[in-house]
């Protein structure tokens, strides 16, 4: 279909308008052109007909002065381009130019009317060969009565040819006009339209190889066209990483779910081969029931941080006393650090007021000194300390665990990453807390850091903002 791209669509809409508009132009020029030649020849007829009516007064008889034929063809063109008639108040005529021939124009009843009450009449008249004569009727009164009347008539061949030609001249030019109109805008097209082209295949082969690495190359002209090969790069960057994040996603869940999966499906089966005691039953499922439990703290976790990819968790924002969560906090878990005989130190609690949500930050706040707890070797220690700090409040947890590497260290916070894989399973730990933790700190428009030296521990350092009193 020749109209089916927008390389076609935008060439044909801009001959259309240009046509639309050269048309209307060439009419308006037309009909302006021809007003003002009619009325310059209005003009004229009628300056030569006041002229001869002046004429009619040199004397007092009907007869104007002998020597006016000579004086008008001589001076005013007459008899080349103008001729005139004098009639007498009656309509008989009293005198006219040289070879006049009196069939030329009439003197018509409309004219001879308007004269009798005074009006000037302007008539057109067509002679052999369609030849146009613009003939002015002009009456002469004396004392109240109609005494003469003056018609001068001209030739408007000469605005006829002009008319024509400029017609001619105007119905050649604006096919030509729109022609190489239509193949320019066409060139033009093809040259603005020709990134969208390469996009375009390129989203092709992107669909055929599944090669998402393929990017467009961005116009060196910042304009719409490099706009959008910008936002398509974007969009291909972020459709990447959604899908590596999907692929390893999936690829660590499968892995994460098939260990319990597994120890589930060999003890049962295990239990079931043969009858046992009761004491054997329950302990197998005590040990299912972990399992169980671990699953479930897996898929609760993931299906967080799904919730939290799509924008979908609401945070229940409030005035946050942190020193009073912190220390809260502590001693919920020094009961779990006293079993490895592990000391939590609050070694400086500042008061501080944030405004954020008081469950996730509980949440993610725990799961930090959760984890130096497990990393920490048994006699170890976890310090907290809270310390206001222009307008952040800084929360520091250290240890002086096994600590991180620093090949680790840009790969702390990826979902299902841990550093002691044996040590963090033993520990019931799925590798997605620091992950959450992320989330809730980059929620709350804050950030966290990491320092660790590996034998020797690590230090998290969790900047959060005041708490804005004009919103609080």
């Amino acid at each position: 279909m020749p109209f089916t791209s927008i390389r076609s669509k935008l060439t044909a809409w801009y001959v259309l308008l240009l046509g639309i508009i050269l048309v209307l132009f060439s009419i308006l020029l037309f009909f302006f052109l021809s007003k003002r030649l009619n009325e310059s020849v209005d003009s004229s007829l009628t300056l030569s007909a006041r002229i001869v009516a002046r004429s009619t007064q040199i004397i007092n008889s009907r007869t104007p002065f002998p020597g006016l034929d000579l004086f008008f063809d001589q001076f005013m063109g007459f008899g080349r381009d103008k001729s005139y008639k004098i009639y007498d108040g009656s309509g008989n005529i009293g005198s006219l130019s040289k070879n006049f021939d009196g069939s030329q124009f009439p003197l018509s009843d409309i004219a001879y009317s308007a004269a009798l009450k005074g009006g000037t009449s302007y008539e057109t008249f067509i002679i052999s060969d369609n030849h146009p004569i613009r003939v002015i009727t002009m009456p002469v009164i004396r004392n109240g009565k109609l005494a003469n009347l003056v018609q001068v008539g001209t030739s408007k061949k000469v605005v006829v040819d002009t008319l024509k030609n400029l017609a001619i001249i105007l119905w050649t030019a604006v096919p030509s006009v729109l022609l190489l109109t239509a193949l320019i805008g066409r060139f033009i097209a093809r040259r603005a339209l020709k990134p969208v082209a390469k996009i375009t295949q390129t989203a092709k082969d992107i669909g055929s190889g599944a090669n998402l690495s393929q990017r467009i190359p961005v116009p060196e002209v910042k304009d719409e066209i490099g706009e959008l090969a910008l936002t398509f790069n974007s969009m291909m960057d972020r459709l990447e990483s959604s899908f590596s994040q999907m692929r390893q996603f999936s690829s660590d869940a499968s892995h994460e779910l098939r260990t319990p999966l597994t120890v589930l499906k060999g003890q049962s089966e295990l239990t079931l081969g043969k009858e046992r005691k009761p004491k054997e039953y329950q302990e197998v499922i005590s040990s299912n029931l972990e399992e169980i439990q671990y699953m479930s703290k897996v898929l609760e976790d993931l299906f967080m941080l799904s919730k939290s990819d799509e924008n979908q968790i609401a945070l229940d924002y409030e005035s946050v006393d942190l020193k009073l969560l912190i220390e809260e906090i502590c001693r919920h878990a020094q009961i779990i650090a006293s079993e490895k005989n592990i000391k939590i130190i609050t070694a400086y609690i500042e008061k501080v007021q944030v405004y954020g949500d008081p469950v996730r930050l509980r949440q993610m706040i725990w799961n930090v000194i959760v984890n130096g707890i497990k990393y920490t070797q048994p006699d170890g220690e976890v310090t907290i300390s809270l310390q206001e700090k222009k307008d952040i409040a800084l929360i520091t947890i250290q240890d002086n665990g096994i600590g991180i590497s620093n090949s680790d260290l840009p790969l702390i916070f990826n979902r299902f990453y841990r550093v002691d894989k044996a040590r963090s399973r033993e520990e019931g730990g799925t590798g997605l807390g620091l992950s959450i933790c992320k989330f809730i700190v980059d929620a709350h428009k804050g950030s966290i850091d990491i320092e660790s030296t590996l034998g020797e521990g690590t230090k998290f350092k969790i900047k959060l903002p005041k708490q804005n009193l004009s919103t609080a």
